[in-house]
């Protein structure tokens, strides 16, 4: 084989089958993957034609994949029992906090932020969380995952990965991140990051320098030969599209700005999060927030906070847990009300077309190839 990095390819391959696979859709595509990747074993040593086969492989896989789930909706079933599964003890948790003394509006904030639970939201709530550009700290995405495992990583994974018991160890840290994602109703974006943080610490343990590109790939395949349709679900794209730009701008930025400290990399992080979802949202929800990144800066702390208070309260329900608890959400609603308050803090009216999307998205992939060019030439001078 000539071809290098073949989860970076076969992902694109394999959402280009799906997206050509939903105009035309024939169970003909399933015998025909089966046909090209045996033909591709059979002719495996003329290695300019097995690539080619393999291409013809997963673009035909993703039709076939779309084409069966249209067929057979059952197929999902089990999804679907999980879900509902879920949102039994989503219910259970929730009154969980409700006994522990939270109030109705602190209750709904914090159901949210660590639960997914958002039908106890109001909507004014919500509208004001989208016009300061704060939207997503009420979605659950990987953020939300990442704090719960930024205590995973600080009490073992740090401390076993060089240990001979660290295998051991893998079961529960698994269990604890999966368990997480089954409690919160298992989204399309917490099972993305899920996926991308086993991937991780199995990577840590085995220390291995993984790519982040790879695991990304590897997590868009998982969920996608699972459940085709989810390339289409907004949740599935705006959480890829930011979790991809993070990859590739995150690291060059922080080399250019010298200035390194928590502050700045937050806003980084926001800044290229926002830049690589804005043409999608916009396309989506035909508004703007200018103080999306700002925000993030302040809000994204406190939010740390209400999830780290939120889960004690889960473990001992007592009222003085809750209080605090109380007392950081009224905050971080009281910050998101006087933001939400100051005009011209979002710009609204906008319905670009899917084409002038796709160009956009086009020419920010352009920018980001030269750059990463430029600054491997750099590097190779130095």
């Amino acid at each position: 084989m000539i071809i290098r990095q073949p989860l970076i390819w076969a992902t694109p391959l394999y959402i280009i089958g799906i997206l050509l696979g939903n105009l035309l859709s024939s169970i003909f595509f399933l015998y025909a993957s089966v046909a090209i990747l045996v033909a591709g074993m059979l002719l495996r040593k003329k290695t300019f034609v097995a690539d080619a086969l393999l291409f013809a492989f997963w673009i035909t896989l993703g039709m076939a994949r779309i084409g069966m789930e249209k067929e057979m909706p059952s197929e999902n079933q089990l999804y679907k029992v999980v879900c509902l599964k879920a949102r039994q003890q989503q219910e259970a948790m929730t009154e969980r906090l409700r006994d522990a003394g939270l109030d109705e509006k602190s209750l709904s904030i914090s159901s949210a932020l660590l639960l997914g639970q958002k039908s106890g939201l109001a909507k004014e709530t919500r509208k004001k969380y989208a016009q300061v550009g704060a939207s997503h700290l009420l979605a659950l995405s990987g953020m939300h995952l990442g704090i719960i495992y930024g205590i995973l990583y600080m009490l073992f994974i740090r401390r076993i990965r060089f240990s001979e018991w660290k295998w051991f160890w893998l079961p529960p840290i698994l269990l604890t991140i999966w368990g997480y994602a089954f409690i919160a109703g298992m989204p399309i974006s917490l099972v993305r990051a899920s996926i991308m943080f086993s991937l991780a610490t199995i990577a840590t343990f085995a220390q291995n320098d993984t790519p982040p590109l790879h695991i990304l790939a590897l997590s868009a395949l998982t969920i996608l030969l699972f459940k085709p349709s989810a390339l289409f679900g907004i949740s599935f794209q705006l959480s890829f599209l930011a979790v991809f730009f993070i990859i590739v701008l995150y690291q060059p930025l922080r080399e250019i700005i010298r200035l390194r400290n928590v502050i700045t990399d937050t806003l980084m992080l926001s800044v290229v999060a926002q830049l690589g979802t804005a043409p999608l949202s916009i396309y989506y929800f035909h508004t703007l927030p200018l103080t999306g990144a700002i925000v993030s800066v302040i809000l994204i702390p406190l939010t740390t906070i209400i999830i780290y208070l939120g889960l004690l309260t889960l473990l001992i329900p007592i009222e003085c847990i809750a209080w605090l608890l109380t007392i950081v959400i009224k905050t971080q609603d009281w910050i998101v009300e006087s933001l939400a308050s100051i005009p011209y803090t979002t710009i609204t009216g906008l319905y670009p077309t899917w084409w002038q999307v796709l160009l956009v998205y086009l020419l920010l992939l352009c920018i980001i190839a030269r750059s990463h060019i430029q600054w491997k030439r750099e590097d190779f001078n130095l």
